[in-house]
C-alpha cells in the first residue's frame, strides 16, 4: 500500500509539471508574432496618424533596406541611419538626411519626423500593416507595405550613389536628378545628371544585362561628372537589381562596390 501511495503521488506531480509546461509554451494560438527580420527589405507608407499630424500631409515612408538600417521621409528630405529593433521596440540612431529646401507646410515635415524618431517606438506588424507608437509621446502611425513598382516602363530617379566606402546622397545629386527608364522591349533611356543616355537592356531573373550604352558629350563640373561616372559604371555590363515598393537597388556585378539607389517617379 505504501508503494502504491508513493507511485500515485509521483504520477500526480508529473501530471502537474506537464500541465505547467504546456501552459507556459506559445501564445495560445500556435503562432508567434513576426520578428525584426520580417521588416527587412520592405517599405511602408502611412495611411493614418493619431496625434500631431504630418505637416504638408506626408505621407510618412519608412523603409528597412537591410538589417539594422532605416530610411524615412515625411514629404521633404530623406533621412537614413542605423536602427535597433527587438521583439517590440524600435530605436533609431542619429539619422543623416539630404538637405533639400521644401516649400510650404512640407518644410516642417523634417522636424516632425525627427521628433517622431527621437525616442524608442513600439512596433507591431500584422500582415502588411505596421503600427509605430511613440513610447514617450502621443503620436502613433499606421503604415501599409508598399507593393513593388514594375521594373520596366517606370522612370527611376537616382537618390543615392553606392561606392565601396558608403551609400551617399547630396544636394548635387538632388539637383542633377539622374534617371533611367527601361522599356518593355528593352530600350534604355535616361539622364546621367550631365548627359542623356541610351542603350539596351535584357532582363533575366534578378539580372539586367546592359549593352550599347552611349551618351551625349556635354561637359559638366567635377561633382556632376563624378555622379555621371558612378551611373555609367553601374550600367556597364551586368547588374543585379532588387525592387522594394518604389525603390530600386542596382549593383554592378563586375564591381559590387558600385551601384545606385533609385526611386520611382
Amino acid at each position: 500500500m505504501s508503494a502504491y501511495r508513493t507511485f500515485s503521488r509521483l504520477g500526480a506531480l508529473l501530471l502537474l509539471a506537464g500541465a505547467a509546461a504546456v501552459t507556459g509554451c506559445g501564445s495560445g494560438d500556435g503562432q508567434s508574432p513576426p520578428g525584426p527580420s520580417a521588416l527587412v527589405g520592405k517599405t511602408y507608407l502611412s495611411t493614418a496618424v493619431t496625434g500631431a499630424q504630418i505637416p504638408g500631409g506626408g505621407p510618412l515612408e519608412v523603409a528597412f533596406p537591410q538589417a539594422g538600417r532605416l530610411t524615412a521621409t515625411a514629404g521633404c528630405n530623406r533621412h537614413m541611419g542605423e536602427v535597433t529593433v527587438d521583439s517590440d521596440t524600435m530605436t533609431a540612431g542619429a539619422l543623416a538626411s539630404t538637405l533639400m529646401a521644401c516649400p510650404g507646410p512640407a518644410g516642417q515635415a523634417d522636424a516632425w519626423l525627427s521628433d517622431f524618431f527621437a525616442g524608442p517606438l513600439s512596433w507591431q506588424l500584422t500582415g502588411d500593416t505596421l503600427v509605430l507608437r511613440q513610447s514617450r509621446g502621443t503620436v502613433s502611425v499606421t503604415l501599409t507595405q508598399r507593393k513593388d513598382t514594375p521594373l520596366t516602363g517606370t522612370t527611376w530617379t537616382v537618390t543615392s550613389l553606392v561606392t565601396s566606402q558608403a551609400v551617399e546622397s547630396s544636394v548635387a545629386l538632388e539637383a542633377a536628378k539622374p534617371r533611367l527608364t527601361i522599356a518593355a522591349d528593352g530600350a534604355v533611356a535616361g539622364f546621367t545628371g550631365c548627359n542623356d543616355l541610351s542603350g539596351h537592356a535584357a532582363v533575366t531573373g534578378d539580372k539586367i544585362a546592359f549593352t550599347g550604352i552611349t551618351t551625349t558629350q556635354k561637359a559638366c563640373d567635377a561633382e556632376v561628372t563624378r555622379i555621371e561616372r558612378t551611373v555609367l559604371d553601374t550600367l556597364h555590363g551586368s547588374a543585379t537589381y532588387r525592387i522594394d515598393g518604389n525603390q530600386l537597388a542596382l549593383t554592378n556585378d563586375a564591381d559590387p562596390g558600385v551601384g545606385l539607389r533609385l526611386r520611382a517617379d
